[in-house]
């Protein structure tokens, strides 16, 4: 299941890697792995980097909008 969806789509729009994005917050690509498919949620220093350093032309509740609240909209 993907549980960050528009966070996925843009790191494959963009070509950011999984390992890029784990290094700048400082954990290894497992734990990422596990923030990524929601089984661990990610911190609001982690939300901040990740938007800053790759995403900042995206809001972040819209780039870590999960997949049910995205179906929830419509």
């Amino acid at each position: 299941m993907v549980y960050y969806p528009i966070l996925i789509g843009e790191m494959a729009k963009r070509e950011v890697s999984k390992k890029a994005i784990a290094r700048s917050i400082g954990i290894c690509d497992k734990s990422f792995k596990n923030k990524l498919t929601g089984k661990v949620p990610f911190t609001w220093p982690e939300v901040k980097k990740i938007h800053l350093g790759f995403f900042p032309d995206i809001l972040p509740d819209q780039l870590f909008a999960t997949s049910d609240e995205l179906d929830n909209k419509t």
